[in-house]
């Protein structure tokens, strides 16, 4: 490689390296997503779903692990089968509610699910495994990349991205820093999964720029990046 050539290597990477700090991490078509609110789609109960029974003024009819059956149902104590998938969990508790009437007091079951069978979520990213993981109960984002092998060394952990539907479906987008939850343990960070969410890992500045170097600089002009330069030649070498 020529001196010249060399030369105009080196000036482009120090101007990209200048370009990259000022870089937006943030995802160009965030306009595409609605602001951020609690009110996320209510999970659908299915077939294989674990869920708990409590009730307060009744705790002898408490249950840990009653399974939906591949028919839908679910066998409550004093009550039998009900009809349980395709339900909310609201949905379910009001139906659980009018059932046990005829036997307790103004019954007030809780319904509490421990494990989910059809319930997934969607790890991508700078992780060391991407894809599609069951909830085995319930799931923060933190497990969630966890689940996906843990991060990578360009891992911006502190930008970490959530998409979420809303009720109306329409997608919602935040930006959660695990980064903070990694070093202070403040739960605030770690915020907790629902069925149908993605966490996305963006890579840190450095992390793109380096992509970039690899696919456009080493492709485009091929070089061994280790200079050798020897003081007592006026020479550089490769």
């Amino acid at each position: 490689m020529s001196m010249r050539r060399w030369f105009f290597v080196v000036l482009s990477l120090f101007i990209l390296c200048g370009c990259v700090e000022h870089l937006n991490p943030k995802p160009h078509s965030a306009h595409n997503f609605v602001p951020w609110t609690d009110d996320a789609r209510a999970y659908t109960l299915s077939a294989g779903d674990t869920l708990g029974l409590r009730f307060i003024l009744n705790p002898e009819l408490n249950e840990r692990d009653l399974p939906i059956a591949p028919d839908g149902t679910l066998s409550a104590p004093l009550i039998g089968n009900v009809k349980a998938a395709g339900e909310t969990v609201d949905q379910l508790r009001h139906t659980l509610a009018n059932h046990y009437t005829p036997y307790l007091h103004a019954p007030t079951p809780d319904v509490l699910v421990h494990t989910y069978a059809a319930a997934q979520v969607y790890v991508g990213g700078e992780v060391k495994k991407q894809g599609i993981y069951a909830m085995q109960g319930p799931t923060s984002a933190m497990q969630a990349v966890i689940m996906a092998g843990g991060p990578s060394d360009t891992a911006a952990m502190s930008s970490t991205i959530l998409i979420r539907r809303r009720t109306d479906n329409r997608p919602m987008m935040r930006t959660v820093n695990l980064r903070r939850y990694l070093n202070t343990a403040e739960s605030e960070g770690n915020v907790s999964l629902q069925p149908g969410d993605v966490v996305f890992v963006p890579k840190t500045e450095i992390g793109s720029f380096d992509l970039f170097v690899e696919q456009y600089i080493d492709k485009a002009i091929p070089f061994n990046r280790t200079l050798n330069y020897n003081m007592g030649t006026s020479g550089m070498f490769w």
